[in-house]
């Protein structure tokens, strides 16, 4: 054994022991004394299984947590599935001073859409149905409103030292071009495969609103594409099943909600400009290994799409 592990795993033992009694003390407040506990992700300890029907999440500040309950009411009105959040004994959604809430656990497991992208149809007619009803509630809500064509001006385009200026004065010019033109609504805003649910071939269950906010709704589109070719780009075989998902995530979801010429033709300059922010966020976090990754899939975007079906 090297040197300081066994200290490492000693204290790392203590550190979850303590936790864990933490939790237990939570817990107490739904009257749950006896539970078995199991961290969701293991390298993130902000959510843990509960008796395999219960999650408890711990949330950042009370304008999530108060977020969350509030979309998780109105959506569930819209017959969307959605988390239910569990009163705690004395009627309270969460312990006096503590930022956890328990709610009922979604049937349904993640999907692998490389191993099955015929499901990215489903998947598109599923975001439809989300925005539709996203659309009814905006009124009910109290969410930031977001502009990304500023957030390009003002933050991420003064960043991109690396990038060559034909392609940032392409995307610039893209984006005025078509940003006022794209229609803005409220957003998932963290629409990735690990925020959906499914049985089966259908969905199941919707997770994490805790972004939300109101943008453009292929927002939501791009994010998904461009997150989900991260690590891809050099495997000619994942490329095309994700050009594949690509075509059937836009097919469903114009099944339910047509996109207009203006949004599809703006995707690709989209993703691009996604990838473009986590260039910069990661920078501004001195974190050099995911700003090049998130470089690199920028810089295969522009290459792969951009210039075959951009402006």
């Amino acid at each position: 054994m090297f040197p300081g592990v066994q200290e490492n795993l000693f204290f790392e033992d203590i550190s979850m022991k303590i936790y864990e009694d933490k939790i237990i003390q939570i817990l107490d407040n739904w009257g749950l004394n006896e539970a078995v506990i199991t961290p969701v992700e293991q390298d993130c300890q902000t959510a843990w299984d509960i008796n395999g029907i219960y999650v408890l999440k711990k949330f950042r500040n009370a304008e999530d947590l108060s977020s969350c309950t509030n979309f998780s009411k109105q959506l569930s009105l819209h017959k969307i599935p959605v988390v239910e959040f569990i009163e705690t004994k004395n009627g309270s959604l969460s312990p006096p001073g503590d930022l956890y809430c328990l709610m009922t656990k979604l049937p349904g497991v993640h999907v692998n859409f490389y191993e099955k992208p015929e499901l990215a149809n489903e998947m598109g007619r599923g975001l439809a149905l989300l925005h539709n009803a996203l659309s009814d509630i905006e009124e009910y809500t109290d969410c930031n409103d977001s502009k990304l064509i500023d957030d390009w001006c003002n933050q991420i385009k003064p960043s991109l030292n690396n990038v060559p200026e034909d392609i940032i004065t392409a995307i610039d010019k893209e984006l005025k071009e078509t940003y006022p033109k794209l229609p803005r609504q409220l957003i998932h805003r963290d629409f990735h495969p690990r925020n959906v649910l499914f049985e089966g071939d259908h969905i199941s269950g919707w997770l994490d609103f805790d972004l939300s906010h109101r943008n453009i709704r292929i927002f939501d589109i791009a994010y998904f594409l461009a997150g989900l070719i991260i690590g891809n780009i050099g495997d000619p075989v994942k490329i095309n099943i994700w050009h594949e998902i690509r075509r059937n995530l836009i097919q469903g979801y114009n099944e339910i909600n047509p996109l207009s010429d203006n949004e599809i033709s703006a995707i690709p300059a989209i993703m691009i400009v996604i990838e473009f922010l986590f260039v910069w966020y990661w920078s501004k976090q001195n974190n050099s290994n995911e700003r090049d990754i998130a470089l690199d899939v920028a810089m295969w975007l522009w290459c792969e799409i951009f210039e075959d079906e951009g402006s």
